[in-house]
């Protein structure tokens, strides 16, 4: 039999000490690649949910210039209802004022029920007489918070806040 010839102080072979440093900087590699996918996501749905309330808000501002007899007399600043109003402007004719109410409810049950709307989304709509302009704040729980979420301030001067989309429409008169 032939001996296998070996430098002397030469490697034979990979250590276990070798093995283990490469799956620690493999796991640590790892570990970075699953950060990131998990900021991208969160990323992703942030910005979703901003284009679903900048659509719901072209939505309402939509519907006020349709009806601009009631828009000019501020009607689309009362609350939206929280149910169906009684008269259904769908299927009979309404006033323009009436309109603004059924306007406002299936417009508020969509951004509050529809598929794909903002989680715990609620909205402000104001009218400002003097200048001629509604305002409109949607507000929606951006951080995930769930049972402990507050709505962030949404006005022009905070339109920066993560959850607030605000718009302002100034009615032709």
């Amino acid at each position: 039999m032939n001996a296998v010839s070996r430098a002397p102080g030469g490697q034979s072979g990979i250590t276990m000490i070798e093995v283990l440093v490469a799956v620690l900087i493999l796991a640590i590699g790892l570990l970075g690649v699953a950060g990131l996918q998990s900021i991208s996501l969160k990323n992703t749905t942030d910005v979703f949910f901003e284009q679903q309330a900048m659509s719901y808000s072209q939505d309402l501002v939509n519907r006020i210039m349709a009806n601009q007899a009631a828009a000019g007399e501020g009607d689309y600043e009362e609350t939206p209802p929280g149910s169906a109003p009684g008269t259904d402007c769908s299927s009979v004719a309404c006033t323009s004022e009436q309109m603004a109410t059924w306007d406002l409810w299936q417009w508020n049950d969509a951004l509050t029920n529809g598929f794909g709307a903002p989680p715990s989304a609620a909205a402000n709509v104001e009218w400002d007489d003097t200048t001629g302009e509604y305002e409109i704040a949607i507000t929606w729980d951006a951080t995930g918070a769930g049972a402990s979420y507050a709505a962030p301030t949404c006005t022009s001067a905070d339109n920066s806040s993560a959850g607030c989309m605000f718009t302002v429409y100034r009615v032709a008169r």
